[in-house]
């Protein structure tokens, strides 16, 4: 175990890795938000625009490789500045490569290739930071990181989803995307003049291994806690917005609903957790969570069942809840899946093991409630969103009165 650093080096090694995270936002706000405008304003096929998803499957898949990462290192950089560094001149390189690429049909194949490498490089680089965070932080440090590690990815969402496509409209297309392969450069300098601690003489870390991860005692009941803390949230907002359309909202008013009342309110959810987690643990903080995501789910279904109740006070109060409650339970159940995973010896595969199958459960889910209300209606389909809420809540009482082991886990927040 790594000695717990000073309340300077605390500060610093926040920082730095707070940068890494934001930084991996940029690739993913590129792919869901930008690139199918900007492909399509340049002519591109709808078919082939709809690959463009495709390029998080690394974010899902990344604990396949997690292990190797874990493994592999050279003593001279350390075992996570060896593939922090190289992802993040990976992730700068795929950014101006874009810069050389104008957004028309002809390039579309092109770019989607660079954006699937940009999407891989991160994810890859997500599982260095996150065993990175795992081994440095403790205590109300573990915290503080998931905070910035949510708030910080949808930040950078923001700058490479929306922010690139305004500056795109000012700045230019070239600009705009050496812009954000500066900035990934920029994130790239305190890793580049930190220098990581070498193990004591004579230790090595425990070789990983995926199947690690399930032979350890509790991994698979913290797995569906973590699970259901973000599938209901992805139910709730997600096939929400489907049902706004259908009743008559435009495409800018859900858009800028999503951007607004959900996406910043996510941020401001994990600002909230952050506070709440280091007074009074993640588990209580999942309840606050659990209850905020269960309440817009209720809301949901009730304007799914009258849609004249789909006023837009009503819409936003519904899609600020919801997105605080997403924020909340996020950084709630990342500190608990995180020390959960510092405790053994392969940190950042136990990590990505946790965050993979947390999105793939989003996407599943997702994906089964939209075919849900297609076929048995809206209010349905929103009402999983409230069962997977009720799930949480049982789950995290009956974890909150386990025996000893899970209070002093509980106390440590």
């Amino acid at each position: 175990m790594t000695a717990t650093p000073s309340p300077a080096q605390g500060r610093k090694m926040l920082l730095m890795i707070g940068c890494l995270y934001l930084v991996q936002g940029l690739p993913v706000g590129l792919a869901f938000q930008a690139y199918p405008v900007l492909l399509r304003d340049g002519g591109a096929s709808l078919d082939l625009i709809s690959l463009v998803p495709l390029a998080s499957l690394p974010w899902v898949f990344k604990f396949f490789w997690a292990a190797m990462v874990e493994n592999r290192w050279t003593a001279r950089l350390g075992r996570r500045r060896s593939w922090i560094l190289p992802m993040q001149s990976l992730l700068a390189l795929s950014l101006a490569g874009m810069a050389a690429l104008p957004f028309t049909a002809a390039n579309a194949p092109a770019l989607l290739v660079l954006v699937a490498v940009a999407s891989l490089v991160s994810a890859t680089q997500d599982i260095a930071t996150d065993g990175l965070a795992s081994e440095r932080l403790h205590g109300t440090g573990l915290t503080h990181i998931n905070t910035f590690q949510v708030a910080g990815f949808m930040l950078g969402m923001l700058v490479g989803g929306p922010g690139a496509m305004v500056g795109l409209g000012t700045l230019g297309h070239a600009a705009t995307l050496l812009t954000l392969a500066v900035m990934v450069l920029l994130c790239g300098v305190p890793v580049a003049l930190w220098r990581e601690p070498e193990p004591p003489s004579g230790a090595h870390p425990e070789r990983a291994s995926l199947r690690a991860f399930f032979r350890r005692t509790g991994a698979l009941p913290l797995l569906a806690l973590g699970m259901c803390a973000t599938m209901g949230g992805a139910v709730s907002f997600g096939v929400a917005k489907l049902f706004l359309i259908d009743s008559g909202w435009s495409v800018d008013a859900v858009g800028t609903l999503s951007g607004t009342g959900n996406t910043l309110m996510i941020v401001a959810g994990c600002l909230i957790a952050g506070v709440m987690t280091v007074r009074f643990g993640p588990l209580s903080t999942l309840l606050l969570g659990g209850a905020l995501v269960g309440g817009s789910s209720v809301g949901w279904v009730a304007l799914a069942l009258d849609a004249s109740l789909a006023v837009p006070a009503a819409v936003w109060s519904l899609a600020t809840f919801s997105g605080l409650g997403i924020g909340v339970c996020t950084v709630a159940s990342y500190t608990l899946l995180m020390r959960f995973a510092q405790q053994g010896p392969q940190p950042g595969t136990d990590y990505s093991v946790f965050q993979g199958l947390q999105t793939l459960g989003e996407i599943v889910v997702m994906a089964g409630t939209t075919v849900l209300a297609a076929r048995a209606g809206y209010a349905v389909a929103l009402g999983i969103g409230l069962v997977v809420a009720v799930v949480l809540v049982v789950m995290v009482l009956r974890r909150r009165n386990a025996p000893e082991r899970e209070a002093c886990l509980e106390a440590a927040g």
